[in-house]
């Protein structure tokens, strides 16, 4: 279990400040409190200059579509959300594209990365290949040495969570890891409707069982000490943002 920061405990120091209500007795600084005859704190701000990779599958698993764009464009335009805002919080943001098409951007500072990770990024598509999550997992961890949260946007499937958890343990070696599988909104809807029929009792039963196995898969993830979001593709951008956010505020990179 990790403990939550409060605010002003984060890992930089920041500044001498006088003591607030809510500062913990941890942030008191007693010689300067000696010194000023009141209570001082020292207040800490979330570390900068970490590190952001956003391992992107380009794989079978991104080809479906929902509101006009496929999974693969929806998960595109939510890693560029996630890496502006960590480019404003000072960290260095990199792209790795596995699966179908490939390709590497390393970890870069600065608010132009955005621009050079759209030009690495805009012709890059999701192909009609079972994504073979080991040998990315063995390229990244060649490639990127530092230790870096790791955000891995697939659709977890259970056929696939044998190779995913050997790739998932060998990045864990260097990097703090998170799994971001998407969900296919048209199965809850499929749920939500009535059962009227045989048929519409079958195929409610073959969306149950799947949704349970995908869920037996995450569980297996998060055995594995691996953070798991289970998100429609409208729900991404948000949910890797509260993500990131997290491991910045638990200071768990």
């Amino acid at each position: 279990a990790h403990l939550k920061r409060r605010r002003g405990e984060g890992t930089d120091f920041h500044q001498m400040r006088e003591y607030r209500v809510g500062d913990s007795l941890r942030q008191v600084d007693w010689k300067a409190t000696a010194r000023a005859r009141k209570l001082i704190s020292r207040e800490y701000q979330d570390e900068k200059n970490q590190q952001l990779v956003l391992m992107i599958d380009t794989g079978r698993r991104m080809m479906a579509s929902e509101g006009g764009l496929s999974h693969f464009d929806h998960v595109l335009n939510a890693a560029l959300v996630v890496s502006y805002l960590a480019l404003r919080q000072g960290d260095g943001v990199g792209l790795f594209a596995a699966g179908g098409d490939s390709r590497w951007v390393a970890p870069k500072r600065g608010m132009g990365t955005i621009d050079t990770l759209l030009r690495a990024s805009y012709d890059l598509q999701a192909q009609p290949v079972a994504t073979d999550y080991l040998a990315a997992a063995t390229e990244l961890s060649l490639r990127q040495r530092r230790r870096s949260l790791v955000m891995l946007v697939t659709n977890v499937r259970d056929e696939d969570i044998e190779d995913l958890l050997a790739a998932v343990r060998l990045l864990q070696r260097q990097h703090l890891v998170c799994v971001a599988s998407l969900r296919e909104r048209a199965l809850d809807d499929a749920l939500a409707q009535p059962v009227e029929s045989l048929q519409d009792a079958a195929q409610a039963g073959a969306i149950a069982r799947y949704l349970q196995q995908r869920s037996d898969a995450h569980d297996a993830l998060r055995s594995h000490r691996v953070m798991v979001l289970d998100v429609t593709a409208e729900a991404l951008p948000g949910a890797l943002v509260e993500r990131y956010l997290a491991v910045k505020r638990d200071g768990l990179l």
